[in-house]
């Protein structure tokens, strides 16, 4: 149990120790990720769709491995290697960590539906599509074909209009982003929203429970982190963001709080606590075990 005021979001599966692939769509090319992550952490505390100004974008990019030349090509020759040592039905791959794959429209969107009809000749065990843009429903098709082996999952920060403006200018309106995870969900897609970085809502406390019945209304799962937690490296990374400059220069200190999302959290609990779990990937178990029988 948490010793402080913020509440740790419950997981109904810690997952063990694994490797987690990553693909990231850049005007320059494609950049295929591989990390290792911790036994018993949650996933997305690590790969959730970043905003655009998040200076974290040039440290993971030099992680990568960047391919300039003929991207599907690469994307395809990565998915086959995965396929040849056994990998590919078992694997976890996200679409989306540093940049966002269908937003801007320009230069991408092109490309990412090209790499989505790749994943359907590849399916890996699980594979994570994350954005913050309505054109995401095009590609509806293909999520029904991929099944239970794809889920989307959609940026919403804040359900202000006027604090998307502000804050995160350019990105699509709160009512175009609800619109696109009820039409996912009625195509019985696992639609899950992703509140990250939280941003402001209204007074705090007082608004949270409004804030957490859309969030529990429009998604099978939610996530929601800070925009800091406390440590000291990302402290150091936010201060010079333009989104942390701003929440300063409009005194939102509150949302400059590590515990910032504990009553959005908190009210969610009360509404749905299932929502806050990390669903249960069944047939990614039975790939494991089928792995150590053979």
């Amino acid at each position: 149990m948490n010793t402080d005021s913020t509440p740790t979001q419950p997981l109904n599966l810690l997952p063990k120790s694994q490797i987690i692939f990553t693909v990231d769509i850049f005007q320059s090319g494609i950049a295929f990720g591989q990390h290792k992550l911790p036994e018993g952490h949650d996933p997305r505390d690590y790969y959730s769709l970043r905003v655009r100004d998040d200076s974290e974008v040039v440290r993971l990019r030099s992680r990568y491995s960047l391919h300039k030349q003929n991207p599907l090509h690469e994307l395809e020759r990565h998915l086959m290697r995965l396929s040849r040592q056994g990998l590919l039905r078992s694997a976890t791959v996200y679409l989306g960590t540093t940049t966002d794959p269908f937003f801007p429209f320009e230069g991408k969107f092109d490309s990412s539906m090209r790499f989505l009809e790749l994943f359907q000749r590849y399916t890996p065990g699980m594979l994570h599509v994350q954005t913050r843009s309505p054109l995401i429903v095009i590609a509806m098709p293909v999520f029904k074909r991929l099944g239970k082996n794809c889920a989307i999952t959609l940026g919403l920060e804040t359900p202000c209009d006027e604090a998307v403006a502000r804050y995160t200018p350019g990105l699509p309106r709160v009512e175009e982003r609800l619109k696109t995870a009820r039409a996912l969900r009625r195509f019985g897609i696992e639609t899950n929203i992703q509140v990250s970085p939280l941003l402001p809502y209204g007074d705090w406390k007082g608004d949270a429970k409004n804030f957490a019945e859309i969030l529990v209304e429009n998604a099978d799962h939610v996530y929601v982190q800070a925009l800091t937690d406390g440590a000291d490296t990302t402290e150091r990374r936010i201060r010079g963001t333009s989104l942390a400059k701003k929440l300063a220069e409009d005194r939102k200190f509150h949302w400059l709080r590590p515990d910032t999302a504990a009553p959005l959290l908190q009210a969610i609990e009360r509404l749905a606590p299932e929502k806050l779990c990390l669903p249960a990937r069944r047939h990614l178990q039975d790939k494991q075990v089928e792995m150590f029988a053979a």
